[in-house]
């Protein structure tokens, strides 16, 4: 995890500074000048806890298990637990309507992720949450169809 200084921001300056963050990320515009600017900006520690922390919350919303989030991406137990009641007691209203709303698409991109760590691990039998998924897409798109 990364470092946080103990020496404490004054919150009106914390906000300022955060609200100028907001402000070059939103100029930066499209999705590869973003892709750059994070890439600039953030430490690899950082980018890794970020897309986790967001992989941890897109599985969370399809239903997987706390104990096969932590194997497949390598997390505690109890980052997963925190992050896990967070996402109960809704604190991820804006991601959780993202992942509503392209849940499919961005679920293609977590499910190979998911199908070679777990199979590596854990054996392609106990799979079957997996599989679960796959069905729901599928369904979808026959409906859709």
């Amino acid at each position: 995890m990364p470092h946080i200084s103990s020496k404490k921001l004054d919150d009106k300056y914390f906000e300022k500074i955060y609200d100028q963050l907001i402000s070059v990320f939103d100029t930066a515009g499209t999705a590869r000048k973003s892709d750059i600017f994070l890439r600039e900006l953030l430490t690899d520690t950082e980018k890794v806890m970020f897309a986790k922390r967001l992989a941890v919350i897109c599985m969370l919303y399809e239903g997987v298990s706390d104990a096969y989030i932590a194997e497949v991406l390598l997390l505690s137990p109890t980052t997963i637990n925190k992050i896990s009641l967070k996402y109960e007691i809704g604190k991820y209203p804006y991601i959780s309507n993202i992942l509503k709303n392209n849940s499919r698409s961005i679920w293609n991109i977590f499910e190979q992720m998911v199908r070679d760590g777990v199979s590596k691990k854990l054996g392609k039998k106990r799979l079957s949450w997996l599989d679960d998924i796959d069905r729901k897409y599928h369904r979808k798109i026959l409906k859709t169809s």
